[in-house]
């Protein structure tokens, strides 16, 4: 049976080898108003076609915090993730992951950052110690890491995936593991 670090990692990289495979696909919806929304359906994809095979327990797609016995956080506040994920015999070891999607933009501005900080506050409330709560940061010809732009010292799980695009250019694709107590931040072991 996986740990929860290994689980989180090989979710992440599951993710990443679809959007590695739909480059073409990737690069029309960069930028679009839809891309968000096609980031997240495509990381279901990924876990769904696993889910036999690896085998994953459970695969949701916009799992709510309610869920996770998480109360609102207030009206403003967005009350869904985007994926959750759980792993072998129904997540035992604490192989689970939930996870939000951030598009950052290309690093030429930093409109994308209150966007990370309010997607790490909203996974903070999981109080998961264990578990992965990930934000999942998308830059389209990014060369910097997320942490150089948002002002957090909260390392990347595991390597990025880099895409690189048809006509040019690349995609970036990182998780970060958000924890109340930086202690309790999933690492390898």
């Amino acid at each position: 049976m996986p740990d929860s670090y290994s689980f989180a990692v090989d979710v992440f990289q599951s993710i990443g080898e679809r959007l590695s495979a739909k480059a073409a696909e990737l690069e029309l919806m960069t930028g679009t108003a839809a891309f968000h929304g096609w980031l997240v359906g495509e990381a279901f994809l990924a876990c769904k076609g696993r889910q036999a095979s690896y085998p994953f327990c459970e695969v949701e797609a916009t799992p709510t915090y309610a869920s996770e016995e998480v109360a609102s956080g207030g009206d403003s506040d967005r009350n869904a993730g985007d994926l959750r994920v759980g792993g072998p015999d129904g997540g035992a070891n604490h192989c689970w992951l939930f996870a939000e999607f951030v598009v950052v933009g290309d690093g030429a501005g930093r409109e994308w950052q209150p966007k990370v900080v309010a997607a790490a506050e909203r996974l903070k409330r999981l109080g998961w110690k264990k578990s992965a709560a990930l934000v999942v940061a998308v830059g389209v010809n990014t060369t910097g890491s997320l942490s150089d732009g948002v002002g957090w010292d909260c390392p990347a799980l595991t390597a990025p995936v880099t895409i690189p695009l048809p006509d040019g250019g690349s995609v970036s694709v990182t998780a970060y593991d958000i924890k109340c107590d930086g202690a309790d931040t999933l690492t390898r072991a």
